[in-house]
């Protein structure tokens, strides 16, 4: 399960929140492993878990520096004193040893490796979303290994891509170069949804929904889900 860092509540009444939460989250894996991203930093470590008792054991790490504005320090020193958990409301809570405060994390978005998405809206690149021309079909495949590919309505993409967290980084497409007449208008969909596609800076998953937006929060395309 991945957990999505919100904040963390010492009981000095110090209160330490990312400004982005999808830089910090940890998943617990099924092996008693723990994989960690920490602003920058990725880690990894162990858990072991009875009860309602929780120990978290610190392993190797990377050592960017992350900017002074960072709490991935404090984020791992966090989670290194870990000594109880709870779940409400379908948040996790870890109570830090000493009685010292308490960290919460949301739950993280469904993953998009190995998912099949229908286009339904385009950003024109004029500011607006326009919803996919009528006889037209354009989709995309999330593979493994960061492999993406489609179809852009005439031609055929593929193009590489990174998740963390709610962010994604979409590489240049690379596609046929087929010219389609119809319907009017086809190839000017398809340079613009090409066009919006590495804009995207974040992305929201809602069942059988997924948004992404633009750094500047305008949406570059939306999609639905297709069933394989």
């Amino acid at each position: 399960t991945g957990w999505l860092w919100q904040q963390t509540q010492m009981n000095n009444d110090d209160l330490f929140r990312p400004a982005e939460p999808g830089n910090y989250h940890l998943r617990f894996l099924g092996d008693g492993t723990l994989a960690i991203q920490a602003d920058c930093n990725r880690a990894q470590g162990r858990y072991e878990i009875e009860d309602h008792r929780l120990r978290i054991e610190l392993g190797p790490m990377t050592l960017m520096a992350c900017g002074e504005a960072s709490l991935g320090d404090r984020f791992l020193a966090n989670l290194g004193g870990a000594n109880s958990y709870f779940l409400r409301d379908g948040n996790l809570f870890i109570e830090l040893k000493f009685d010292s405060g308490t960290m919460k994390f949301s739950p993280q978005a469904p993953g998009l490796v190995g998912t099949r998405w229908r286009v339904t809206g385009v950003n024109n690149g004029r500011g607006a979303l326009e919803g996919v021309l009528g006889g037209t079909e354009l989709h995309l495949d999330f593979g493994e290994g960061g492999a993406l590919d489609g179809s852009a309505g005439c031609n055929h993409f593929s193009a590489s891509f990174e998740t963390s967290g709610d962010q994604i980084t979409i590489g240049q497409a690379l596609s046929t170069r087929k010219f389609c007449q119809d319907p009017p208008g086809v190839m000017a969909q398809e340079t613009a949804f090409l066009s919006a596609l590495p804009q995207a800076a974040r992305f929201e998953r809602t069942g059988d929904r997924l948004e992404m937006r633009m750094a500047d929060g305008a949406l570059a395309a939306t999609f639905t889900r297709l069933q394989e």
